[in-house]
């Protein structure tokens, strides 16, 4: 009972939202399409600093078709190594109890950067160090079972700009403005923030296709 009151107390100010992440699948320059299918995958925690605002930050731990997304060939994909991060600012639009479930609905934009790695959770502003190789605006709904702090999150992105870069002498693309992409994310409150919560999940989205050069 204690578990479940301390879960029900931190919900009501966290409304908690999660991230994430962003493109409608990436894509090499000139590339061919290709059905739908995770683009990537990503890992991040949530901070939520009033009941109406949130942020969701973290670094794409997987992306289709992409042989290298650390800083150094070989190395474990973490926070402080990953090449491709994102931050997302959203806001709450409303809150809808039902039981031990909380519903939280909220909007706003976010990025996918990509940079030399070093990022670090403790510094979440770092996870937008690089430059923005993907932009978007997003619409999320969180699912909070308020007993165990358990939660579901599904955003909407709708790619507004694009930007080329390149590993390895390959530029590639995240999408392309106007792509409109789903991303589910799973994730746990904390009992004590920040951060405000753990987050892991996946984008669905196109495959990088085809060998292409530099621009």
């Amino acid at each position: 009972m204690k578990i479940q009151n301390t879960f029900r107390r931190m919900t009501a100010w966290l409304g908690c939202a999660v991230l994430l992440l962003p493109a409608h699948g990436l894509r090499a320059e000139n590339g061919s399409s290709a059905s739908p299918q995770i683009g990537y995958e990503v890992v991040g925690q949530v901070l939520n600093p009033s009941s109406t605002t949130s942020q969701q930050y973290g670094y794409l731990n997987f992306v289709r078709d992409v042989d290298r997304i650390t800083t150094s060939a070989g190395a474990t994909v973490s926070e402080a190594t990953a090449m491709l991060t994102f931050y997302n600012d959203t806001n709450t639009v409303q809150v809808i109890n039902n039981g031990p479930i909380r519903t939280v609905d909220r909007s706003g934009t976010g990025a996918i950067y990509f940079g030399t790695g070093g990022n670090d959770f403790t510094n979440p502003s770092s996870f937008k160090n690089g430059t923005a190789v993907q932009n978007y605006t997003l619409r999320h709904q969180v699912v909070i079972d308020t007993v165990t702090g358990y939660f579901t999150t599904t955003f909407e992105m709708t790619v507004t700009a694009v930007k080329g870069f390149q590993i390895d002498g390959t530029t590639y693309r995240m999408a392309h403005p106007g792509s409109v992409y789903r991303v589910t994310v799973f994730g746990h409150l904390t009992t004590q923030s920040p951060p405000s919560a753990y987050i892991a999940g996946f984008a669905d989205g196109q495959g990088v296709n085809g060998s292409v050069g530099n621009d």
